[in-house]
């Protein structure tokens, strides 16, 4: 499923607190698209860059263009969502041991040690597709992540999905991708969502608000 679906709720509830919002006729949201909610104005997008604004949480229900004024959202501050790491990533060069993305972010030693790649495209042999590789260190500066020796070299624009691993747990600082749907591995500014688990061998990883607007945005600002 795509975007950031509810997997469970700090506060113990075994269940999604659902909230119905207003929202404008003319507003497209996709199912597990993260929202925000604008007093005067309803229900708004938070997708692009520089996510550092509280959200409401994230959509339960799609809304199409002219399809009513409400919308269904998990609004819980202690939310956790899960996200299946759509997010693609393209290598700036490469080797048999090697996946580099020059604009990795953030520049962290070791910060990607543990988590998977999974092959979407390699130019130097096709069998690799869909294969899920193991991450054994990561260099920040470069954006290099190692692993072991494959039977063909990975190069510039080959594509991968990224998923991290248990030290990246607490790190934010990522935006979102153009459509809100993914977490930008390679754009920084972001402040709103923190990771706090990851299920790397199955690309899963886990998020919640650390900017809620109804809950701890005020103090974190």
């Amino acid at each position: 499923m795509k975007g950031f679906n509810w997997a469970y709720d700090l506060n113990g509830c075994k269940t999604p607190i659902l909230k119905p919002f207003v929202i404008p006729t003319a507003t497209v949201i996709e199912q597990g698209e993260l929202v925000l909610h604008t007093p005067g104005t309803g229900i708004a997008v938070v997708a692009g860059t520089d996510f550092n604004d509280p959200f409401m949480g994230s959509a339960v229900n799609a809304h199409a263009a002219n399809s009513g004024t409400e919308l269904i959202v998990s609004a819980s501050p202690t939310a956790v969502y899960e996200h299946g790491c759509g997010n693609i990533i393209t290598a700036t060069g490469g080797s048999t041991s090697t996946f580099v993305v020059a604009g990795l972010l953030p520049q962290t030693n070791n910060l990607w040690k543990g988590g998977y790649v999974e092959v979407v495209t390699c130019a130097a042999d096709s069998t690799l597709i869909g294969k899920r590789i193991n991450v054994t260190a990561s260099t920040g500066s470069s954006g290099t992540l190692t692993f072991s020796a494959q039977q063909a070299a990975f190069a510039s624009g080959d594509t991968a999905r990224l998923c991290p691993g248990k030290l990246a747990i607490g790190e934010y600082g990522w935006d979102l991708d153009a459509d809100g749907m993914n977490v930008d591995w390679d754009t920084s500014g972001g402040e709103a969502l923190v990771l706090v688990d990851v299920d790397p061998i199955n690309m899963k990883s886990f998020w919640m608000a650390r900017l809620h607007q109804f809950g701890n945005h005020g103090a974190a600002i």
